[in-house]
C-alpha cells in the first residue's frame, strides 16, 4: 500500500512540474501510471481506463488552478482567446465525457496510444512551430469547431488539453509563453466538465475500487493533486527561462515508452496468454 502511495504522489510530482512548464496537461502522465496500477491491483480493463481518465481529469481542475494563478501573475494569459475558446473547449469536453463513458475500455487504450504516439512525434521532431495565420479566424463558428475539437479529443484521453491547443496557438502566432499560459487556463474548462460528467457516470460497477464516485477515483486525486498543485506553480515559474525543445524531446521519449508499456501489456501479453495457455 505504501508503495502504491508513493507511486501517485511521485505521479503528483511529475505531472503537475511538466503541466506548468509545457502546458501540455499532466494527464498524458496521470492516465497511464493509473490505468496500469489499477491493473496491477486486478480491477477489470473494462473500466480501468475510464477511472484513469476521469481521475486525471479531477486532478487536472486543481493542477490547472495552481498554475492558473502563475501564468497570470506572469502575464501569460490571452484572456480574448479565452473567452473565444472556452465555450467550444467546454463543449466538447462534455460531449467528449458522455462519449468516454460509452465506449469500451479497451478502445479507450487503443485512442489514448494513437493520440499520445503523434503528440510524442510532434514534440520529438517539430522544432519550430508551423505558422499558418497571423491570428485567429475571424469566424466565430470556425473557432467553436477548432476549441470544440480540442476539448472533445482532450477529455476523451484524460489530458488538460495543452497538447492539442498550444500547438495550435502557435500555427495561429501567438509566443510559446502566452499558448502555455493560456492552455494551462483552457485546461480548467476541459477537465472540469468531464470529471463531473464522469463521476455521475459507472454507478452501477459493484467491483470499482474504494473511494470511487462513478469513474472518478478520490484516492487517486487526492494524492495525485497534494503534490500536484505544488510543483505546477515551480514549473510555471521556470517555463520562462527553460530551454523547450529539449524538454519536449526529453517528454517525446517518456511518451514513447508509456505508449510501447500500453502496447505490451495489452497485444503482446494477450497474444502469448492466447496462444500459450
Amino acid at each position: 500500500m505504501l508503495s502504491l502511495i508513493i507511486i501517485f504522489l511521485l505521479t503528483g510530482i511529475i505531472s503537475g512540474f511538466m503541466a506548468g512548464l509545457l502546458g501540455v496537461g499532466g494527464g498524458i502522465i496521470i492516465v497511464p501510471i493509473s490505468y496500469l496500477v489499477l491493473l496491477y491491483l486486478d480491477y477489470s480493463s473494462d473500466y480501468a481506463m475510464h477511472i484513469a481518465i476521469a481521475s486525471s481529469l479531477g486532478v487536472i481542475c486543481f493542477t490547472s488552478i495552481s498554475s492558473i494563478r502563475t501564468h497570470i501573475k506572469l502575464n501569460n494569459v490571452n484572456f480574448a482567446i479565452l473567452r473565444t475558446w472556452a465555450p467550444g473547449i467546454a463543449l466538447g469536453s462534455i460531449l467528449g465525457s458522455y462519449s468516454a463513458s460509452l465506449i469500451s475500455g479497451q478502445v479507450l487504450v487503443n485512442v489514448f496510444i494513437f493520440l499520445a504516439f503523434l503528440i510524442a512525434l510532434n514534440m520529438a521532431f517539430q522544432k519550430e512551430p508551423i505558422i499558418i495565420s497571423n491570428d485567429l479566424p475571424k469566424s466565430k463558428l470556425i473557432n467553436l469547431i477548432i476549441s470544440f475539437l480540442i476539448g472533445f479529443m482532450s477529455v476523451l484521453i484524460g489530458i488538460g488539453g495543452g497538447s492539442f491547443s498550444v500547438p495550435t496557438l502557435t500555427m495561429f502566432s501567438k509566443k510559446i509563453h502566452e499558448a502555455v499560459g493560456t492552455s494551462a487556463t483552457l485546461g480548467f474548462f476541459i477537465a472540469f466538465p468531464g470529471a463531473i460528467i464522469l463521476m455521475f457516470s459507472g454507478p452501477s460497477i459493484d467491483s470499482l475500487p474504494p473511494f470511487s464516485f462513478g469513474y472518478l477515483n478520490l484516492a487517486i486525486v487526492l494524492l495525485v493533486s497534494s503534490t500536484s498543485v505544488f510543483t505546477a506553480n515551480l514549473g510555471a515559474k521556470v517555463s520562462v527561462n527553460v530551454n523547450k525543445i529539449t524538454l519536449r524531446r526529453i517528454f517525446s521519449i517518456f511518451l514513447l515508452f508509456t505508449c510501447i508499456s500500453l502496447i505490451i501489456e495489452h497485444y503482446i501479453i494477450w497474444i502469448y496468454d492466447f496462444y500459450f495457455w
